[in-house]
């Protein structure tokens, strides 16, 4: 039986309770062997960078993840001279994993958008989409695969950043090895979220 793997791509600045709820839930609806996520550089959908660098939201997604045996993490687009795009995303891991059905997780804003993204018939030939509501519930798109989720966890990573400059608690949308390490390392400090 071929195998069933799911990118899971964003900035993950940092990663929170809801992205771990999102990959859980496409997880079981659609009987995924694993979920790579997939740390950008920077997002080709976002206008700032991410305040966390590439080695912190690596080790936070790590942190995460850590008693998930079916969660990886790649360092692929990281590790590339920018711009990178979803299709050449695709392409990699079609390479690497020649055999297996591949997925994409993303949020109902981006699934409307897609046909604004680079080549989003490559996209289509490679990838089903597994879409999660993002203010208002998915609807199906011609000539794309997709499956829907309804995970609704309200938390952001805005969110979560404005509660660390704030100095309030994140128990409900971080996990304790995440904000543990934010605070050990000091990656989010006051100057750093001010931008």
């Amino acid at each position: 039986m071929k195998q069933k793997i799911a990118i899971f791509g964003g900035s993950f600045d940092p990663i929170h309770c809801g992205h771990i709820e999102i990959a859980k839930q496409a997880r079981n609806t659609a009987k995924l062997d694993k979920v790579i996520f997939l740390p950008c550089r920077r997002s080709p959908h976002k206008h700032q960078s991410p305040v966390a660098n590439a080695k912190h939201r690596l080790e936070m997604i790590k942190l995460a993840t850590k008693t998930m045996g079916w969660a990886e993490v790649s360092t692929w687009e990281i590790n590339r001279v920018p711009p990178s795009y979803s299709w050449m995303a695709a392409e990699h891991f079609h390479d690497t994993f020649p055999q297996a059905e591949l997925f994409w997780i993303l949020g109902n804003d981006q699934w409307e958008k897609l046909h604004t993204w680079y080549k989003p018939s490559r996209l289509a030939e490679l990838l089903t989409f597994i879409v999660f509501p993002r203010g208002k519930k998915p609807t199906k798109k011609n000539g794309f695969s997709s499956i829907f989720i309804n995970t609704t966890h309200p938390a952001s990573s805005t969110e979560a950043r404005t509660r660390l400059e704030r100095h309030e608690s994140t128990d409900k949308l971080l996990t304790r090895r995440v904000s543990s390490y934010i605070e050990e390392q000091k990656i989010y400090p006051p100057e750093a979220l001010a931008h």
